[in-house]
């Protein structure tokens, strides 16, 4: 490229040739300063959750959750065609040709919008309304090296006026290009007035995507002589003709890879051999004559910032194997080659009629070249008319009488290296590092250490993960007890953000959780909260466990740090199948004595699809204290988790099998008191049979433990499932609340056709109460959860009679349960509501799906109410107001409220609001100016905080009294 020529003389501006939007250049960091921004591609759903922390009035500490609210990003289109937005009359290719030639104009179509397009391309060769040209034919060009991908065109114009209209072209979103070649056929007759104007515009095929700009625009010009007419092209390829190293042989003309280190030697038997390390590749500079007469030919090119010319590697097609001096003046005869640097420039002394020649070089891609295609593409230009026989690389012509011309753009993608350390809080990811990867290195760098935690309790370490690549990155994370001296059998891990509450989450869609994109050169923190189990023996520690990070850029770089308990605090509780138990929980195949689970099932029932079987489970308290205990169920031993899809558990007293009534706790008298429970286990009716779907069952101790901490044991049991039921439905899940005497809670259910048919209505939907709670003043209303928010709106219906239905096969349906107390409640007091659907009776009845809402009456319970309001402007003025979901474009903002009310009747102490600000968004400017309001609290007064990437409201020593609200409010704007 010829420096000192106009902006848009210079031709077209380099490109970014991919597909669409890296997934690494989109979502959002934990816990790191160096968090980035990205459009989000169109219908991602951001959502996000908030928590809060308290005392609850007996000084045990609480942690409270919102409700989820989602946003569904809109697809907002934008493009630009040879980089204008608009329509201009700008020439971005001049061409010249003989009679009967044909010229090629490349162009290319940037789609930059936040999803895939399709776009219509219209080629107008008016000037100003005579058609100068014998054919008018548009081709793709996806390599983008200026010339035609094959003989079929897009659209071909053979009569004198018409334009050529393409077919709509589909261009992938966030930076997708599609490249293509105008060809433009002279008369042979010489018959038109010269120069000829063509005019290419673009524009998106009408739908209901909203675009600032329908429509840019820009020209060709061709001019005609009976002289001498050149023509060019650049390219990433390699020549006919041999380079100059022995042998012959070029670089690999590759069009993509990484950046070179920094000592990899530019010569060209190097960059033939290409040292590991080291990246080269060969351009071919393409020219020819298509006039009436030999002329003198000029041509220059400089390079871009991130490669580098190889001296002594250009090669003329005249003289094969034989390398180009770089300085002016000495080279073989008929051709002039000078190199200073990366400027290059050659004259050709007499290049004659219908004949191509090449010049080509070999480059080095330097260690500085950035990821993508920024500083790796540029434009080579030429004369396109001979020029003074006294031309030489010293003495160019006058780019005023010769005014160049550009060739096509042609890219190098620069592909980032990647790199991860996975290291203690406190360790740097020089001092972390592993000497053989996914094995720590003993350090305290790359361990850390927690003293004692109790059987049953969650322990928790911290450590940090290092992105030493140069692009991007998203960590996969994994955690295992050691080979040796790991955490007993029964422990589960769980990643959360810095903060130690927020859950991480799989930000990339493989099924694994992750650290989200973390920036070339940056860090985030992550905690490992590690679930102990509460086995009859205590183990000696210390215990191990293996944090290992794995990069998903490249799944080859791997690192591990080490987490470490030092010792561990008495078992308390012990589930098992049968009073006496079934072996060692842990240590043999299928035992459930002691800590668990164990590996294997210990008991395996089979059931028809849709039809609960029963599990009798013993629950032993070998504390001295007296305890109450959580039931709960899993298809895998992570506890919080979830059941296989359609499928339920219900608690009931032993002997009552799936017909009790629902129990989510168990009462247990101390010194090895123990009481059975029967689960009830339905896998769904739509469920294909199955052999050995796993079923985890988990205790959980309601108050600690004589010596201070929760106890936990869990075990594990499986079902076969034999061939469905043809009706069947579901409805979930059993719910736990609190609730403050006077008051009410809200239950969301979903009611699921799980069968292969039709489930018919109407059908009725109650909730019934013990008849003693009744008479004490506990009452229910029912409700359609119309837009499935979760909570009772203005638009949702009271349910005051059947249900009309019917419920098609798959559908589901939100069903809300309000529960409302009697002032006189006592703390303490537990209300179950059975809520069931009934359907019509028969041979075709989808049955009576039930579940099970109980509600205990505390003193001092804090709820959280998360709503949102879309906010267009980003004035941070709005006041959020519901819910339920929202579309918003990139560049709009969103409004969170995240309101936290006493509604015991005690005072709580010690609240704190915290938020995490959530992905494909970034904190707005300006923010609202309530951010942080309370009323009924005492003490410190609450503040807000905020790192970037998590938002707070609390304080340190604070009361809420009864009724009493903290609110937090915060603006994200949603990356564009």
């Amino acid at each position: 490229m010829t420096p000192n020529l106009p902006a848009r003389r210079r031709g077209l501006a380099p490109r970014a040739f991919w597909a669409g939007a890296a997934a690494l250049t989109v979502g959002f960091l934990l816990g790191s300063p160096q968090a980035f921004a990205a459009a989000p591609p169109a219908n991602t759903i951001i959502g996000n959750q908030a928590s809060a922390t308290y005392l609850d009035p007996n000084g045990a500490s609480q942690l409270a959750t919102s409700n989820l609210v989602q946003t569904t990003v809109q697809q907002v289109g934008s493009f630009n065609l040879d980089t204008y937005t608009s329509v201009t009359t700008n020439v971005v290719n001049t061409k010249t040709g003989a009679v009967g030639t044909t010229v090629y104009a490349p162009h290319v179509l940037t789609n930059t919008g936040n999803g895939p397009d399709a776009f219509n391309i219209v080629v107008d060769p008016a000037n100003p309304a005579a058609n100068q040209f014998s054919k008018v034919e548009v081709f793709a060009d996806a390599n983008a090296d200026g010339v035609p991908d094959n003989t079929t065109p897009l659209c071909s114009v053979p009569s004198t006026g018409a334009t050529c209209v393409v077919p709509p072209q589909t261009v992938a979103g966030s930076n997708g290009t599609f490249p293509f070649v105008v060809a433009y056929t002279i008369p042979s007759n010489g018959a038109g007035t010269f120069p000829a104007l063509a005019t290419i515009t673009a524009s998106p095929v009408p739908s209901a995507i909203p675009y600032a700009s329908t429509q840019a625009a820009d020209r060709d010009q061709v001019n005609l002589t009976n002289v001498a007419a050149f023509s060019a092209t650049k390219s990433i390829a390699a020549p006919a003709v041999a380079s100059s190293v022995a042998g012959g042989a070029w670089p690999a003309a590759s069009t993509t890879g990484q950046r070179s280190a920094p000592s990899c030697a530019l010569t060209p038997t190097a960059a033939v051999a290409g040292a590991a390390g080291c990246s080269y590749t060969t351009y071919t500079l393409r020219f020819n004559n298509t006039g009436g007469a030999a002329g003198t030919f000029y041509m220059s090119d400089v390079l871009p910032s991130g490669m580098t010319y190889v001296p002594g590697s250009a090669v003329w097609s005249s003289a094969p194997g034989t390398a180009l001096t770089d300085a002016s003046g000495g080279d073989t005869t008929g051709i002039d080659f000078q190199a200073s640097g990366n400027t290059l420039s050659f004259v050709v002394a007499s290049l004659a009629p219908n004949v191509t020649q090449t010049v080509s070089f070999m480059v080095m891609i330097n260690d500085t070249a950035t990821v993508g295609t920024s500083t790796t593409t540029n434009t080579a230009s030429y004369v396109p008319v001979t020029v003074p026989p006294t031309t030489t690389t010293t003495t160019p012509p006058d780019t005023t009488t010769y005014p160049p011309s550009p060739t096509n753009p042609s890219p190098y993608t620069v592909t980032g290296s990647f790199g991860i350390v996975v290291g203690s809080a406190t360790g740097t990811a020089t001092a972390s590092v592993d000497g053989t990867a996914g094995t720590p290195n003993g350090t305290a760098a790359d361990t850390n250490t927690q003293p004692s935690a109790g059987a049953g309790t969650v322990v928790k370490f911290t450590q940090t993960v290092f992105n030493i690549g140069n692009t991007s990155d998203i960590v996969n994370l994994a955690a295992a007890s050691a080979a040796t001296q790991g955490f007993p059998a029964g422990t589960t891990f769980k990643f959360f953000a810095a903060d130690g509450l927020t859950p991480l989450i799989d930000n990339n869609s493989d099924g694994i959780v992750d650290t989200g994109p973390i920036a070339a050169g940056g860090n985030v923190n992550v905690v490992l909260a590690a679930t102990l189990p509460s086995p009859t023996v205590v183990p000696t520690g210390p215990f191990n466990a293996i944090v290992t990070g794995t990069s998903t850029g490249d799944s080859t770089k791997v690192d591990a740090a080490q987490d470490v308990l030092t010792a561990m605090i008495g078992v308390l509780v012990d589930l098992t199948n049968t009073a006496p138990g079934n072996g060692i929980a842990g240590s043999t195949a299928n035992g459930d004595v002691g800590t668990g689970p164990s590996p294997q099932p210990t008991t395996t029932n089979t059931t028809p699809a849709g039809t609960g079987t029963v599990f009798t489970l013993f629950v032993k308290n070998n504390d001295i204290t007296a305890n109450t205990y959580s039931l709960a169920a899993s298809q895998t031993n992570n506890f919080p988790g979830s059941l296989p899809a359609g499928w339920t558990v219900k608690f009931s007293a032993a002997g009552t099998g799936c017909a009790g009534a629902a129990i989510t706790t168990v009462n247990v008298a101390a010194n090895g008191g123990q009481t059975p429970v029967d689960a009830c286990v339905t896998p769904p009716a739509s469920q294909a049979p199955i052999t050995g779907q796993y079923i985890y069952f988990r205790v959980v101790s309601t108050i600690n433990t004589s010596t201070g901490v929760t106890a936990i044991d869990t075990k594990t049991d499986a079902v076969n499932v034999t061939a469905a039921n043809t009706y069947g439905a579901t409805l979930t899940p059993n719910n736990n609340g609190q609730v403050a005497p006077g008051g009410s809670v809200v239950y969301a259910h979903t009611l699921t056709n799980t069968g292969a048919q039709v489930c018919a209505g109407p059908y009725t939907f109650t909730a019934t109460l013990p008849a003693g709670d009744v008479s004490a003043g506990w009452t229910t209303a029912l409700y359609i959860d119309v837009n499935e928010d979760g909570q009772i709106d203005a638009g949702d219906t009271l349910v005051t009679g059947p249900i009309a239905g019917p419920l098609a096969v798959g559908a589901k349906q939100k069903l809300l349960v309000k529960v409302f107390a009697p002032g006189g409640a006592t703390a303490g007091t537990v209300d179950t509501a059975t809520v069931t659907v009934t359907f019509p009776a028969g041979a075709t009845s989808c049955g009576t799906p039930t579940a099970t809402d109980v509600t205990t009456v505390i003193t001092g319970q804090l709820r959280l109410v998360k709503t949102q309001i879309l906010d267009v402007d980003c004035n941070a003025a709005e006041v959020p107001t519901s819910s339920a979901p929202l579309t918003a474009k990139p560049g709009e903002c969103l409004v969170y409220r995240v309101v936290a009310t006493n509604e015991g009747v005690a005072p709580v102490t010690n609240i704190s609001i915290n938020d995490a600000v959530p992905a494909y968004t970034t904190l707005a400017s300006p923010q609202p100016s309530n951010q942080c309001v309370s009323t009924g609290v005492t003490g410190t007064a609450l503040a807000y905080s905020s790192t970037g990437t998590t938002v707070a409201c609390g304080s340190t020593a604070n009361t809420v009294a009864p009724g009493g609200t903290a609110t937090l409010t915060f603006s994200v704007k949603v990356n564009q």
